[in-house]
């Protein structure tokens, strides 16, 4: 008996002992492939904490000019219950901040303990709304022909294969038919945490034609930023700044980088206040205009909420809508978006970040409602754009 207990020990032993050898040699091909990995991976900010961003190193700043320009008044509800039931799933789930602007005012603001106004979290996929705005000021600057210009015009990596076709508008749509790095594998790996995010995102190829299927994918969004890049001839942040950040009256963002001087990641991680996001929904709200400024055409505002043909609860890298089950579909390969129940305004437009961060737009009831805080997969996106639209509108849909 003691040789049979002796045998099973060693074979025990053996197999934990390949187990470490694996992961140390797992370990060393990482980081001879790309130690920015690693380090992201083993030091980089954890995707549940937003306010850990000076763990994304390194940044870039997007020069904000800061305007009071946003007017704040008293609460007008017509059943409070709705805010108290907001306000309680906020702070449920980790919050730092919620905000409630309606009819012209921010009527509601609140921030958590250690939290204030001058608070920057990691917006995760927010970003990507913000992408989808500054390609429609590309387009009308004139540095971008058209939505329907093919990628390849800058992306030349892609002249002579298959991707040759894949236009401006099947990238925002997120139907470019490029293949999906699934979480966990190298191919995602390299993007979210790489110090040559380019790289990473031109060595995808085609797998199904362009604009048949929608697949949400961060290197739609990547691919994007480098198309305004290479189309404008300037750095992502300075376009970012002059074109919209300063005219929103922003105060000062930061984006994380893939190296210094490189790529910032468009997908996430623009590092703002729960005010500046609010800036970016109102932005939408009003149609582009901030104040007597139109910022960006009306027209690019409206060709932005409008259902995809592939998708029809998302439009230019933003989502729209009510999707007919309690789960809302990202792509073949992630976890899904939960929703307890339908949103009671069809016209909601919800910018989407990971976990919880949001900015919710219901156009009919002139309402912006921003959340940042603690990214939980198990997010109830119905709850607080639900409880505040029952506060303010009385129950009348």
């Amino acid at each position: 008996m003691k040789k049979v207990f002796g045998w099973i020990f060693k074979i025990i032993g053996g197999l934990l002992a390949a187990l470490v050898g694996v992961g140390v040699l797992l370990t060393l091909m990482i980081w001879v492939a790309d130690p920015a990995v690693l380090r992201n991976i083993v030091f980089g900010q954890s995707p549940t904490d937003p306010t850990s961003i000076e763990k994304s190193q390194p940044q870039e700043s997007v020069i904000g000019q800061f305007a009071a320009n946003i007017l704040t008044a008293d609460p007008t509800w017509r059943d409070p219950s709705g805010i108290l039931e907001a306000e309680r799933y906020a702070g449920a789930t980790g919050s730092v901040a919620l905000l409630i602007y309606h009819r012209g005012a921010l009527r509601y603001e609140k921030y958590w303990s250690g939290f204030d106004q001058n608070t920057r979290t990691n917006p995760n996929s927010m970003h990507k709304t913000v992408l989808g705005l500054l390609v429609g000021a590309a387009i009308s600057d004139g540095f971008i022909d058209s939505v329907d210009t093919p990628a390849s015009k800058w992306i030349t990596e892609w002249r002579g294969d298959r991707r040759s076709d894949i236009t401006i508008r099947d990238l925002l749509q997120m139907s470019s038919g490029l293949q999906v790095p699934i979480f966990g594998t190298w191919k995602s790996a390299r993007i979210l945490f790489g110090s040559d995010l380019a790289a990473g995102v031109l060595e995808l190829p085609s797998v199904t034609p362009r604009g048949r299927d929608f697949q949400y994918s961060n290197a739609n969004s990547q691919l994007l930023l480098l198309i305004v890049e290479r189309a404008t001839g300037q750095r992502y942040s300075s376009y970012l700044s002059t074109r919209l950040w300063q005219r929103l009256g922003a105060s000062d963002a930061m984006l994380w980088m893939d190296h210094a001087g490189g790529l910032p990641r468009g997908f996430c991680c623009l590092f703002a206040t729960a005010r500046d996001w609010l800036r970016v929904g109102r932005l939408i709200l009003d149609g582009g205009r901030v104040g007597d400024d139109q910022v960006l055409p009306l027209d690019w505002i409206i060709d932005m909420v409008t259902p995809a043909p592939t998708n029809a609860n998302f439009g230019y890298q933003v989502w729209l809508g009510s999707p007919p089950t309690q789960e809302r579909r990202y792509n073949d390969y992630t976890i899904k978006a939960f929703h307890s129940m339908p949103f009671v305004r069809a016209d909601i437009i919800f910018i989407d970040g990971f976990g919880g961060q949001r900015v919710y737009v219901v156009p009919s009831l002139q309402l912006v409602i921003v959340r940042t805080g603690k990214s939980i997969a198990s997010w109830d996106d119905a709850i607080i754009p639900n409880a505040v639209i029952r506060s303010v509108s009385s129950g009348i849909y």
